[in-house]
């Protein structure tokens, strides 16, 4: 339980510390000055506000003006006890306090929104910390901080105009070298400007505006393996690809070599003015500005259909298509519920050679056995994210004898547009065979087999084999007229926007001295209505899966470009793919000149067009929600007279109300349909300290909350069956989904046992009721309420009394009678049963040798040394219940293992939590004196579970489990010096070591399904102070 860094300071100006901890707009702390330069300094203030606060609160500040201690909000957050971060493309988008992800994000206390259908807040990577000067992060709420976290609730606090006191300029500059990336250095500027004055009857006026603009390329290698394919050695005649003595082993199912550069443009604009309008009134306004392009600019190349040759490769007798050379036996683990997965033996090694027609004894056989595989995909990946967000907040402050009042009102926005034009190409290999798609002969497919080498051993290695006779040559890979375009390219414009309106009041009554130890009594009153709508837009497209009726992309070869040749720089491996063509990416910033130009290629080779209409809303996508809250609350302060014991109990009251709207499919036509749903909650919330000694702290806290579901969850939108879908699902939102519930709890010591140290160990508990998951109402038969009926279904609708929902243009098929009308499975979110459990333990240090600059005697210099660590256990007992796992792959796999889905089952956890680390900690080392400040970081965290495959938009189960993320550290640094009193240059450095990361499938350390290998990034530049 430590802080890190501080409000931002210059020489010669001072800033007023705000110690506003919870979520009122009043502040009852002691003000008190504190001038903050440098990185000591900053962890000292953080300190202070740390210890001096009521409720367990985490605290950064800014060394300087526009310096927070990284380069990205959440990479910032890091350093905080018992929060992890989660990356993309090595950049910080996700936080986890205490392992989870669902906290809130404020900015002077008020929510943001984000891009997306979540309800974080602000996306970490749309703000550049240079325009934030603190960052709060409030674990154990107290009765006027807003409902809606888990975790906790992030504050990012801006400077405060009337906290000033000089004349505030600072600009700074900088460039950021990419390792991974071509384009050259990328440009950060930031700048904040900051002024008050005082009027003749001596009152305060002031205003503070601040803004950067930043460019950064971040580039990531994301090589992808999935085996999860048995190929059975027990038969009579197993296939020659089998080992000697195995009775079976898991052969390569696909091949990804991924390949994302992201460019993020952001420019924020933050400004503030505050005025002491009358003696006790003061008045401010607020407002942020954020504008980031995010441009994706990939590659996939993928090897596809690869598993038709595992355990077939004798089909023609002979076994010349397959050489593997090495194997290895992986330990599985174990499932949710402890039974022992065992070992299986997987291929690490080899070589694939193409089918060809000569392999099989008629083109019928090889049109259905081996279809000429594995093919070569090379696909291009282009999505982008444009968001504007806006925060604005006004309100004032009036200070009577006794009574404080406070009133804001705040409206935030993000409005959110998706461009998106991917495209596959699929190469031809003029040295291979095509396999024919009908008996005659007369229509063949629109890919061919390429030869593969491959190495697993030491990571995920693969390329084209060109020893293999039947391997292309380097001027054929870059012949557009080998390739063609994949029938189903991608052209959307997704929008989302979303938007808050709120207004609060709080008010404070001063009581010290007339009840007791009773220091003052809090009230206030909250509303916020909240709007979000999603409408995801895409043009329809035509394709062909026969080479004949596919665009032959040498019509479109101006569009095409190589894909980029430095795979290897992340892989260390010379096996890798280079020298195909692709088409461009940056054709994705002007996307209706390519689908044009797509279009007239077409023509010219009589297709038809290959996108046949404008963008086009996706009916079963769309959704507009509104909720709107009314919030109330009172707080009980208290302290003794000698102030060592203190703390406050309150109760808040929240009434929620949702209205959603999104269209029901499967009646004929989309219609619009909207449910009215709500809740209420009372959150009682208690906060205790106690100064044991002048030095020790002890801390208590118990609290309640709710966690809202996401608004897709909540989504009105049905999706039934068509004719023939009797054995499928409908798929639907529930507007009807109650809020998760959490109960919290928090003891923590504190030794301050020298000053600007700690030493602090906390426990903490959480226990969460009705933890979201998805679910299969499963229908039953006619007359047999909540019994399932294996050979007939309901077919008298409205109502399914034995389950599901009632479909009335499915046809019941071989449940009924020719009826048209039945009921079919209905999958919809949920809150499961049971309470899961979360625990954990924080631990923080934090010291320095300032001192010991005496006692040093010639080695004074050290005096300049110090040391931050913190370290996090935490763990879950998750009692949402157990899922089977499903697929036919996985359960093929398992069988071979001695599972069976009736008997004995592999399972796991119904709603997993996710993004959960056993263990994490962070060490900071740092030297600040004579000018100089060198900041060393090293943090690492513990497997985790996740369901994103980075690169994609896909749920990630590999065998039917999440994905395990391995355990991994990063070295972070940074070193400066002032040349002058206003001139300072440095040098900062993300990511030194260049770690990896990876995913394993089932458990952590059996597969590596799934390496994520990402650059280093160096910032170099000057700031200067006046």
């Amino acid at each position: 339980m430590l802080t890190g860094s501080a409000i931002a300071l210059i020489p010669g100006a001072a800033l007023a510390q705000d110690n506003a901890n919870d979520g009122s707009a009043i502040d009852n702390s002691e003000e008190n000055t504190i001038v903050v330069t440098g990185i000591r300094s900053s962890l000292a203030s953080a300190l202070n506000e740390k210890r001096n606060a009521d409720s367990l609160i985490e605290v950064i500040q800014a060394e300087d003006i526009g310096k927070l201690p990284d380069q990205n909000l959440a990479e910032v957050l890091e350093n905080i006890t018992g929060v992890q971060i989660t990356r993309e493309n090595g950049v910080g988008t996700g936080v986890q306090i205490r392992g989870t992800d669902s906290n809130r994000l404020e900015i002077n206390g008020i929510t943001t929104v984000g891009a997306g259908n979540g309800r974080g807040g602000i996306n970490f990577e749309d703000l550049n910390p240079a325009i934030i000067a603190g960052v709060e992060v409030i674990k154990a709420p107290e009765a006027s901080t807003i409902e809606g976290s888990v975790g906790g609730t992030i504050n990012l606090k801006t400077i405060r105009p009337l906290d000033l006191t000089d004349t505030l300029l600072s600009v700074r500059g900088q460039l950021e070298d990419s390792s991974l990336s071509s384009g050259g250095l990328d440009p950060r500027l930031s700048a904040a400007f900051g002024k008050t004055w005082e009027t003749s009857d001596g009152r305060r006026f002031g205003f503070v505006l601040s803004g950067s603009y930043t460019e950064s390329t971040n580039t990531a290698f994301r090589p992808r393996l999935d085996r999860d394919n048995l190929t059975d050695c027990t038969g009579d005649t197993p296939p020659t690809s089998c080992p000697a003595g195995a009775t079976g082993f898991l052969g390569v199912q696909f091949l990804n070599q991924v390949q994302e550069t992201q460019n993020f443009e952001t420019f924020n604009i933050a400004g503030s003015i505050e005025g002491e309008v009358t003696d006790r009134l003061t008045l401010f306004a607020d407002y942020i500005y954020t504008d980031q392009t995010r441009r994706l600019a990939g590659s996939r190349v993928q090897f596809s259909n690869v598993s038709r040759l595992n355990g077939a490769s004798d089909a023609s007798g002979t076994g010349a298509n397959i050489n593997f050379t090495d194997f290895e036996t992986f330990d599985l683990g174990t499932d949710a519920i402890g039974q022992d997965l065992g070992s299986i033996l997987a291929v690490t090694a080899g070589t694939f050679t193409p089918y060809q027609a000569s392999d099989f004894a008629t083109l019928d056989d090889f049109r259905n056995a081996g279809r000429g595989a594995p093919f070569l995909r090379v696909s291009s990946d282009n999505g982008s994210r444009l968001t504007t967000s806006d925060v604005f907040r006004a309100g004032g402050n009036w200070e009577g004898e006794r009574l404080t009042v406070a009133a804001e009102f705040s409206r935030v926005t993000a409005d959110t547009v998706n461009p998106n034009l991917s495209s596959t190409l699929n190469f031809i290999n003029p040295n291979s065979d095509i396999a024919p798609n009908n008996s005659a002969g007369t229509s063949f497919r629109d890919e061919n087999g390429i030869p593969i080498i491959f190495d697993f051993r030491d990571g995920i290695s693969f390329g084209i084999n060109f020893a293999d006779p039947f391997a292309p040559t380097p001027d054929q890979l870059l012949d557009g007229s080998n390739y063609v375009l994949d029938g189903t390219p991608t052209y959307s414009a997704n929008v989302q926007e979303n938007a808050e309106n709120a207004f609060r009041i709080d008010a404070s009554y001063d009581l010290a001295g007339a009840v007791g130890f009773i220091t003052s009594f809090d009230a206030g009153y909250r509303y916020s209505k909240r709007t979000t709508l999603r409408d995801n837009r895409q043009a329809s497209r035509s394709g062909s899966s026969s080479l004949a009726g596919s665009l032959n992309a040498g019509g479109i070869a101006d569009l095409l470009t190589t894909i980029p040749d430095n795979f290897g720089d992340g892989t260390g491996s010379d096996l890798f793919v280079s020298g195909v063509l692709h088409l461009d990416p940056t054709n994705g910033a002007n996307p209706e000149d390519t689908v044009a130009a797509i279009n007239a290629a077409a023509a010219v080779q009589g297709l038809g067009p290959i996108f046949t209409s404008d963008l086009e809303s996706i009916a079963g996508d769309f959704f507009d929600i509104t909720e709107e809250t009314h919030a109330l609350y009172g707080q009980v302060n208290f302290a003794t007279e000698d102030g060592r014991f203190r703390g406050n109990a309150g109760l808040r009251w929240v009434d929620t109300s949702i209205s959603s709207t999104a269209n029901v499919l499967g009646n004929g036509v989309p219609t619009l349909n909207t449910v009215n749903s709500g809740y209420d909650h009372f959150l009682p919330r208690v906060n205790l300290a106690f100064e044991a000694t002048d030095d020790i702290v002890l801390r208590a806290s118990f609290s309640k909350e709710i966690n809202r579901p996401g608004f897709v969850s909540i989504s009105s939108a049905l999706e039934l069956p068509d004719a023939g879908g009797v054995n499928s699902n409908a798929v639907a939102g529930n507007p009807d989904l109650r809020p998760e519930e959490v109960t919290s709890y928090d003891v923590s010591a504190s030794w301050y046992f020298a000053p600007e140290a700690v030493i602090s160990i906390g426990y903490f508990r959480k226990e969460r009721d009705g933890l979201f998951g998805v679910n299969v109402d499963e229908p039953g038969g006619p007359g047999d309420p909540g019994v399932n009926a294996p050979n007939t279904r309901d077919t008298v609708g409205p109502d399914c009394e034995g389950g599901g929902i009632f479909s009335p243009l499915t046809e019941a098929g071989i449940f009924g009678n020719g009826e048209t009308g039945v009921c079919v499975g209905l999958q919809a979110p949920f809150n499961s049963d049971g309470t899961t459990t979360q625990e954990g333990v924080e631990v923080a240090f934090q010291y320095n040798l300032s001192d010991w600059e005496d006692r040093l005697g010639s080695f004074g210099w050290l005096s300049g040394l110090g040391l931050v660590a913190n370290y996090t256990y935490q763990t879950e007992s998750n009692n949402s219940g157990f899922t089977d796992i499903a697929g036919s792959r996985a359960q093929a796999v398992f069988a071979s293992l001695g599972f069976d889905p009736a008997v004995n089952p592999v399972q796991r956890e119904t709603a997993t939590l996710l993004n959960l680390s056993k263990h994490a900690y962070n060490l900071t080392a740092y030297y600040e004196k004579y000018g100089l400040s060198a900041r060393v970081r090293y943090t690492w965290r513990d497997t985790f579970r996740t369901d994103d495959l980075p690169g994609t938009g896909n749920v990630f189960e590999p065998l039917g489990f999440r994905g395990a993320v391995e355990p991994r550290g990063q070295l972070n640094a940074g070193i400066s010096y002032d040349i002058t009193d206003q001139i300072n240059v440095g040098v900062e450095g993300t990511n030194l070591t260049k770690s990896s990361q990876n995913i394993s499938c089932v458990n952590d350390g059996a597969l590596l399904c799934y390496e994520g290998i990402t650059d280093r990034r160096i910032q170099f530049g000057v700031r200067f102070t006046l």
